[in-house]
């Protein structure tokens, strides 16, 4: 981690404006989430029409955006310079980051990435400190635009990173001597004992549907080593993947599209499933999916709720999220000041207010929905947005998206009734 009092990221200046604005637009209006619902008893939205790939394109930048063809992957281990962009969000492998930048020296920055390899770092921002793991992120389409309407780039987050040294710590201008780090893959833990007797009994085919005879096979095969099977199998990256999946079943079941590679799957629940931000960073340090894995487990535990992160007021739980994008129901998405925000679509929430202003289309992120801010009920935090349905023939009528910064996790279990 580094010193960094001079910098000053420009989301943070507009998200509090973007916060006070929508707090004197509010008028005391009970949404359709009223308190007086049991959370057990709301429908789960079906028969969905909206196309979840729409979202992924960021189509609200507007069109005519640059393509850039080609793959950049930096060699594992490799030292380079690599110019940052300081952000408040933490990138991961394979997460898209949408971007619109004014500052002529940050732009100036990023064509100077497109001339060359297209990838720049993206480190997360910690008042008042630069965090040490970052992720390179690649350009693949962009835009010029002129004044106010800025530079428009969508980015791909590739490779975790180290920061060695900071080479040019200037406002707004930032590079660094970093390290790419390698992904560290294992094998079956049984790799190294397995019985040749029993290769006529192995399965090679989708172990998730052959897991009682795969278990079988472990049983005998620990048989020769000083630990049971079940030691063993806390180390399997496949069988971690299961798990996990088997958690994550209700967003599948509702359009959702989990990975099933470990290592694809360790980052996708990192970046979608709400997680406290300091273990999000830490989740990034991890070399290794397997120890990913292991952790992220521990946040899927039955159901969650989610309260305002200021307050506190219940606001929604795990089980209601539900995907409006093909990347999954967390997306990143940036407003026309350029403000990035991580949203999780949910199809119900409690504790909210609307803002008195008429539903608006204007930058919408979900192509066919008006949106309309939202508050939370007891301290009037900007928590995200209402949006509702244009064309009468949308499925969803009405969802809603909320900001991972507006909600923290409760350890309190709630009751399932008998």
């Amino acid at each position: 981690m580094f010193n960094i009092n001079y910098f000053i990221d420009e989301e943070m200046e507009y998200d509090s404006e973007e916060s006070d604005s929508a707090s004197r637009r509010i008028r005391d209006m009970s949404d359709d989430s009223s308190d007086s619902f049991n959370l057990d008893e709301i429908p789960v939205p079906i028969n969905n029409t909206f196309d979840v790939t729409l979202p992924a394109t960021h189509s609200y930048l507007g069109p005519n955006l640059e393509e850039l063809r080609g793959r950049t992957i930096l060699d594992d281990g490799i030292y380079m310079n690599l110019p940052l962009l300081i952000k408040q969000t933490v990138l991961f492998p394979g997460q898209t980051l949408p971007m619109t930048i004014f500052n002529l020296q940050i732009i100036n920055i990023l064509k100077n990435c497109i001339k060359n390899d297209r990838t720049f770092g993206c480190v997360c921002y910690g008042n008042p400190i630069i965090h040490q793991i970052g992720t390179t992120a690649e350009i693949y389409e962009y835009r010029e635009g002129s004044g106010r309407n800025g530079f428009h780039l969508k980015a791909k987050g590739r490779q975790r990173f180290k920061i060695l040294r900071i080479v040019t710590p200037e406002h707004h201008k930032i590079s660094a001597n970093v390290k790419v780090l390698p992904e560290i893959t294992l094998g079956p833990p049984f790799l190294d004992q397995r019985l040749t007797s029993l290769d006529h009994l192995r399965i090679h085919s989708d172990p998730e549907e052959n897991v009682k005879k795969q278990e079988r096979i472990e049983n005998l095969e620990a048989m020769i080593t000083p630990w049971p099977a079940w030691v063993y199998r806390q180390y399997d990256s496949t069988r971690l993947s299961m798990k996990i999946r088997q958690h994550l079943q209700f967003l599948e079941i509702r359009g959702g599209n989990v990975p099933k590679d470990p290592v694809g799957l360790s980052f996708w629940v990192a970046e979608n499933i709400l997680i406290d931000h300091d273990e999000r960073l830490e989740l990034l340090r991890y070399d290794c999916a397997i120890s990913r894995l292991q952790r992220e487990l521990k946040y899927l535990i039955e159901d969650k709720i989610y309260v305002c992160i200021q307050c506190e007021t219940f606001i929604g739980r795990q089980s209601h999220m539900f995907p409006m994008n093909k990347e999954g129901p967390q997306g990143t998405y940036v407003n026309p000041e350029g403000v990035i925000h991580e949203t999780i679509t949910f199809y119900h929430v409690q504790g909210v207010t609307l803002s008195g202003s008429s539903p608006s289309t204007e930058y919408s992120w979900f192509p066919g929905y008006a949106w309309t801010v939202a508050v939370c009920k007891r301290c009037r935090r900007h928590v995200g947005w209402k949006f509702t349905a244009t064309n009468s023939d949308l499925r969803p009528r009405a969802f809603w998206g909320v900001t991972r910064g507006s909600l923290k996790d409760k350890d309190l279990k709630i009751k399932k009734k008998e």
